[in-house]
C-alpha cells in the first residue's frame, strides 16, 4: 500500500527561465529558443504552447511538473501553478470541474472517473478482490468468508483511528486498516479503506488488509508479537503485490515498490516467494525462527519451529525445514469447472480463468503460466517466459 508521505509529496517546480528581471532584456527570437532548449526533451510527453491543466496559452513564465498518474512531464502557467487545490491522485492543480471531498482533499475531473468514492460499490469490488484470491491461492491458504465488514473510511477518519489507544499494533498503513477481535461469538475482522484510491490503488489495498485478516487467524498471538511489523507489513504487501501480478498492474506494482514504509521486506518477501513458493513463506510467518527475511540469507524461510501437538512451549517442539515436494513433471489440464458462471481451468492443481496467469509448478519449478481461452475440454495457455502457446486437453473419461 502506499503510504501517505509519497501520496502527499509536494510538486517539483522547474523555473525554466532566467530570472524575471533578465526576461525583459531577451529578444523574442532568444526567448524563444531558451524555452525550445529547454523544453526539447519533452515536447514529446506535453503541449509546450498551453498549460496542461487549464488549457490557455503559457505566458512568460512556464513552470513543469510531473503527472503522478502518468509520469510525465507536463507545463503549467502560474495561474495554475499557484493554485491551493492540488488533486490527491495525480498532484496537479484541480482547476476544471473538480470534485471536493468532505475530507478536503480534491479530485480532478480525469481522475475522478477512476477512484472508488461510493460505498456499496466498494464493497463489490472487496467482494470481487476476495474472489479473486480465493481462486488464486486455493492451493495455499482460506481467507475470512464470512466474519468481516468492510467500508469506506475518508482520511480525517483514519487518522483518528490509530490515534486511539490500542490501535498503534494495527495496520500502520494509512490507505487502509483492519481491526481483528474476538467475542464471544467468534472472531470478527473490520475493514476500513479509504475513499478516493483509483480503482487498482484500492484493490491492492484491499487485498493486503485481507492477508492481515488471515496472519490473525493463522499465525498465534506469540508469534504476531515476535514479528516485526515491517515483516507482518511485507507480507500482507506480497498477497496485494502477487493479485496485482495476475491483473497485470504494473503501474500498481511499481509504486508498491517506491514505497518505503516495510523497509525492504517487500522486496524479500517477492524474493523468497520466487525461489521457494509460497507455502514456504506461509509456514515461516506462522512459525518462523526470526522476526524478519534477511537478504544475506533467503534460505531462512525454511527455518522454523513447528509446535509439537498444541504445546509452543521449546521444550515441546521440533525444527525443521520445509521441502516441497515435486510437482507434476509436465503441464497437465485436470479439469474445467463454473464459479458463479466463469469458467476455470485447473492445470496441475491451480485454477486460472480466461486472461489470467499463475505460476504453476513443473516437477521442482514454478513456472508463469497465463490462461488465453477456455473450451469445452480444452484450454488454451502461454509459457510466459518463452512466449509459446500450448493447447491442453481433458485426460479421456473426464
Amino acid at each position: 500500500m502506499a503510504a501517505m508521505n509519497s501520496m502527499l509529496a509536494a510538486r517539483h517546480f522547474h523555473f525554466t527561465k532566467p530570472p524575471r528581471h533578465a526576461l525583459h532584456r531577451l529578444k523574442p527570437l532568444a526567448l524563444f529558443s531558451l524555452i525550445l532548449s529547454c523544453f526539447c526533451s519533452t515536447l514529446s510527453a506535453a503541449d509546450s504552447d498551453h498549460c496542461f491543466t487549464c488549457g490557455k496559452a503559457l505566458g512568460l513564465t512556464v513552470y513543469t511538473t510531473i503527472d503522478h498518474v502518468t509520469h510525465e512531464k507536463v507545463f503549467l502557467c502560474y495561474q495554475c501553478e499557484t493554485s491551493p487545490d492540488e488533486c490527491y491522485i495525480c498532484g496537479l492543480p484541480a482547476i476544471t470541474n473538480p470534485v471536493k471531498l468532505p475530507d478536503g482533499r480534491f479530485l480532478c475531473a480525469r481522475d475522478a472517473k477512476d477512484a472508488v468514492l461510493d460505498a456499496a460499490r466498494a464493497r463489490e469490488i472487496c467482494d470481487e478482490v476476495k474472489e479473486k484470491l480465493d481462486r488464486q491461492f486455493s492451493r495455499f491458504l482460506t481467507l475470512p468468508s464470512t466474519n468481516f465488514v468492510i467500508g469506506l473510511a475518508d482520511r480525517v477518519d483514519l487518522y483518528e483511528e490509530f490515534a486511539v489507544t490500542g490501535n498503534n499494533f494495527e495496520c500502520p498503513d494509512v490507505l487502509g486498516y483492519i481491526r481483528s477481535q474476538t467475542n464471544r461469538n467468534g472472531l470478527t475482522h473490520s475493514i476500513s479503506i479509504m475513499t478516493a484510491l483509483p480503482l487498482p490503488e484500492f484493490k491492492a489495498t484491499c487485498a493486503h488488509e485481507f492477508m492481515h485478516a488471515w496472519l490473525f487467524e493463522h499465525a498465534s498471538s506469540a508469534r504476531r508479537k515476535t514479528l516485526s511489523r515491517d515483516a507482518q507489513e511485507g507480507f500482507c504487501e506480497l498477497g496485494a503485490w502477487l493479485l496485482m501480478d495476475s491483473l497485470h498492474e504494473e503501474a500498481q506494482q511499481a509504486k508498491m515498490l517506491r514505497n518505503s514504509y516495510t523497509r525492504g521486506q517487500i522486496d524479500l518477501f517477492i524474493a523468497a516467494e520466487k525461489e521457494y513458493g509460497l507455502n514456504d513463506i506461509l509456514d515461516w510467518m506462522r512459525w518462523g525462527v526470526n522476526d524478519r527475511l534477511k537478504a544475506a540469507d533467503l534460505g531462512d524461510v525454511r527455518n522454523v519451529e513447528m509446535p509439537s501437538g498444541k504445546s509452543i512451549s521449546p521444550t515441546n517442539t521440533v525444527i525443521y525445514r520445509v521441502t516441497e515436494s515435486p510437482g507434476p513433471s509436465t503441464l497437465a489440464l485436470k479439469g474445467i469447472f463454473s464459479a458463479k458462471n466463469h469458467p476455470l481451468a485447473l492445470i496441475n492443481n491451480h485454477s486460472l480463468a480466461s486472461g489470467e496467469s499463475a505460476r504453476v509448478r513443473v516437477g521442482t519449478n514454478q513456472v508463469m503460466v497465463k490462461c488465453l481461452s477456455i473450451g469445452a475440454r480444452s484450454v488454451r495457455i502461454k509459457i510466459v517466459d518463452s512466449g509459446k502457446e500450448l493447447e491442453l486437453q481433458l485426460p479421456a473419461g473426464r
